[in-house]
């Protein structure tokens, strides 16, 4: 990869150097060489590897490439090792995925009152405030309480979202999941039998939740075995699409397929809603125009799929919040399988691991006016501007849209999620006061590549109060 330039200091040391720096201010460093690159591709040094960080005019190559020659699937693998945190299976059938794609998306409307319901109770239960008081809440702790009860209550289903246990193992799952894949990318192949064994709960959490899971299981294919088409009143929701598919029925195989499953929806979800509250709370002048177009909308339409699409401002607000604080410096990452050469002529040689620079391409002033704005209502005024809704949604990708991706490994649960979203928010909107306890908006902060809403952060919060 010398053809490639590198940001940092030269030489062994300082590659190590900058690697390590990367793992709490990526942000910058990768902002550094996309102002000094410009156009062209540049590296920055991983612990393990070199990543080569591609710009806007490359997601055209990424697009086009074939799962052959630039590989989503094999990037994963060596940051998350999927085959050791979560099981073998998830690996040689990824069936969830279609069920995802197919399922999860085209039953939204059916599953929304549910997640709708899972959320007020949610949201009552865990801030728990009496009257008019205003309560200091730890923000993530608690959006990811809510944001996994909700998520569940679509998954498992109800009582199994509420179960305590069950709700922490899944809010503990994407920390866990993260660090062990770190511990096992310091391995060589050779020893990850071995090191999976002792650097990984993975036994223990498949376990654990299988122990929730059986008697639901049990009861069920009883059921479909007895009625067959003729049970009425059959769960809508994941784990029952997955019995439906025939591939699984064990109680370990299909927890650790709900494993899988929450630590996407969940981390997406939680932290994005986190980050919107922080917003949210830090500009309080928005909060009467973001309530008075949710009760509008609800007042016409009720808690529907049809009325969270008429939601333009609540809508741009969570996009707008995605696209200023971010949730990755390196997005859309791949792993070339093969020898490839880029439009512009760059050979990236087989085995790299490639990434584009999503945070620093949301904050180019050639692509957003007056980038480093917080402006909720960007992308209403770019729909209005442009006569074009569907572009500027929050499901949206683009070469200017990477929250959620994009190309073949588009994230296939980002309908769900964005509902998941707006659902949360509006809920907020409607029924609580926010502000800030301090005076300024609390900073996400980097974690690897990945840019997190702040863990350690408070908003304070009470029943909305009008006089």
């Amino acid at each position: 990869l010398n053809h490639i330039p590198s940001v940092g200091p030269p030489g062994l040391l300082g590659s190590y150097w900058t690697a390590f720096k990367c793992l709490t201010d990526s942000s910058k460093i990768v902002q550094e060489g996309y102002n000094k690159y410009k156009a062209s591709a540049f590296k920055v040094p991983n612990l393990g590897h070199w990543v080569v960080v591609l710009n806007r005019n490359h997601v055209d190559d990424i697009v086009s490439a074939s799962d052959k020659e630039l590989s989503f699937h094999a990037a994963i693998e060596d940051y998350v090792r999927p085959a050791h945190t979560f099981g073998p299976q998830i690996t040689h059938d990824a069936y969830h995925y279609s069920i995802m794609k197919s399922q999860l998306t085209h039953n939204l409307s059916a599953i929304l009152p549910d997640v709708t319901d899972e959320i007020a109770v949610a949201l009552d239960e865990i801030v728990d405030l009496t009257e008019k008081e205003w309560k200091c809440v730890p923000v993530l702790e608690t959006v990811e309480k809510v944001a996994c009860r909700a998520s569940n209550r679509a998954f498992v289903g109800y009582p199994l979202c509420r179960d305590s246990d069950w709700v922490e193992l899944n809010t503990q799952l994407t920390n866990a999941i993260i660090k062990e894949g770190l511990l096992l990318s310091l391995f060589p192949n050779f020893m990850m039998p071995l090191a999976a064994k002792l650097a990984t709960k993975t036994a223990n959490r498949v376990k654990r939740g299988a122990r929730h899971l059986a008697p639901i299981i049990t009861e069920r294919l009883k059921c479909m075995k007895e009625y067959g088409k003729r049970w009425n009143d059959k769960p809508d929701d994941f784990l029952q699409w997955c019995l439906d598919e025939g591939k699984e029925t064990s109680a370990d195989l299909l927890a650790a397929r709900m494993f899988a499953i929450n630590f996407a929806a969940i981390h997406v979800s939680s932290l994005t809603f986190a980050q919107a509250l922080y917003c949210l709370a830090a500009n309080p002048q928005y909060i009467q125009s973001l309530r008075e177009e949710v009760q509008t909308t609800l007042g016409k339409d009720g808690w529907t799929k049809e009325a969270l699409s008429r939601m333009r401002k609540v809508e741009s607000f969570l996009k707008e919040t995605q696209r200023f604080e971010g949730n990755a410096s390196l997005g859309v990452k791949r792993r070339a399988l093969k020898d490839i050469t880029l439009s512009d002529g760059t050979l990236i040689p087989k085995g790299t691991y490639l990434c584009v620079a999503s945070h620093a391409i949301h904050r180019d002033p050639h692509v957003y006016k007056d980038p480093d704005v917080f402006d909720p209502y960007r992308y209403t005024k770019l729909q209005d501007e442009q006569g074009d809704s569907s572009r500027h949604q929050l499901v949206a990708v683009s070469p200017e849209s990477l929250m959620f991706g994009i190309g073949k490994a588009v994230c296939p649960g980002r309908f769900f999620a964005a509902m998941m979203l707006k659902l949360m928010f509006a809920h907020i909107i409607l029924s609580y006061d926010l502000k800030l306890r301090d005076v300024s908006c609390p900073a996400s902060v980097c974690m690897g590549p990945a840019i997190v809403a702040n863990p350690s952060a408070d908003v304070m919060i009470r029943r909305r109060c009008d006089e």
